[in-house]
């Protein structure tokens, strides 16, 4: 159901920390305008640990009202508790959301029979499900066949596979048919090049027609001019992730004039030497950028 790049877009903030809707809205024109294939909200990449359920509220509106069907819109709904997940899912499908993305219950370590009730319970609502496995922030590691029952609940329809293992991803491929969208940036090409449909990225905030090309390429077989351009982005993927995302990738948007590096605590700005080095990577992939920033990244 859904496939191709689709970007794991930032929540923009005012300088008082309050979401802002005008930025927000370009940003969702701007990824139509560059070809990607949908937007998922209020993920980790939009800071949702941070996030009210009115903010949340807001920011499904802005995206589903400035996509106007043109694009998918995916919601992030998932949290550590299934009661307030499908309080979360019901307003995502009411707000006109096409689909939920849903992380794995963290913090509360749940068994892999506890997680599989869960997403058959917020799978009740009736919006269309992407498990999320990211074992990284949520210590919680399905296994195969975890995930391959979880493909069989109606209305699950896919899983940002995050685990970075890309031997897990080929084992997933072979045992199960549920859908596999790349959730590292880094692994996006060869997942795709194993069975996988496409990618939810954080990259795509910073090139999205670059990265939809990559993904595209791929998707059709045409593994080489794909791997060429994943391998040109190979670093800079690497350099997105030296700080706990979306800190590099905000402070990077806000250089190319996109949104403000305003972020909600605990997260902050990126130090210094991270900052110094993102400035490189974006010189070395020699974006266009103003004279007011040359300075910037060349002081």
């Amino acid at each position: 159901m859904f496939q191709g790049s689709l970007v794991a877009v930032i929540t923009p903030f005012t300088a008082k920390g309050r979401v802002e809707s005008g930025t927000l809205e370009r940003l969702v024109q701007w990824h139509i305008s560059e070809g990607s294939d949908g937007i998922v909200c209020c993920g980790a990449t939009g800071e949702a640990p941070s996030l009210s359920f009115a903010d949340r509220k807001k920011i499904i509106e802005i995206c589903v009202q400035t996509a106007q069907n043109r694009i998918p819109i995916i919601a992030g709904t998932g949290t550590p508790d299934t009661k307030e997940t499908v309080r979360l899912t019901e307003l995502a499908q009411r707000l006109g959301a096409t689909g939920a993305l849903v992380i794995t219950p963290y913090y509360n370590k749940p068994s892999q029979r506890g997680c599989v009730l869960h997403y058959r319970e917020v799978a009740r609502v009736g919006l269309p499900l992407i498990v999320y496995h990211n074992p990284g922030r949520t210590q919680v590691w399905l296994t195969v066949e975890t995930l391959t029952e979880m493909g069989t609940i109606p209305g699950v329809v896919g899983v940002k596979e995050a685990s970075g293992d890309i031997n897990f991803i080929t084992e997933l491929k072979t045992s199960s048919s549920i859908p596999i969208l790349s959730g590292d940036d880094w692994l996006s090409h060869e997942t795709i090049k194993r069975g996988g449909v496409g990618a939810i990225s954080t990259i795509g905030n910073l090139f999205p027609r670059a990265w939809k090309e990559m993904i595209a390429l791929t998707l059709q077989g045409r593994w080489a001019e794909g791997q060429k351009i994943s391998d040109r982005f190979a670093p800079f993927c690497q350099t997105l992730f030296t700080e706990t995302n979306p800190q590099c990738v905000k402070y990077l948007l806000s250089l190319r004039g996109k949104c403000k590096a305003v972020y909600r605590l605990p997260l902050v700005i990126p130090l210094s030497q991270t900052q110094t080095c993102l400035k490189r990577e974006l010189v070395r992939l020699a974006l266009p950028f103003s004279s007011v920033q040359q300075k910037i990244y060349l002081s």
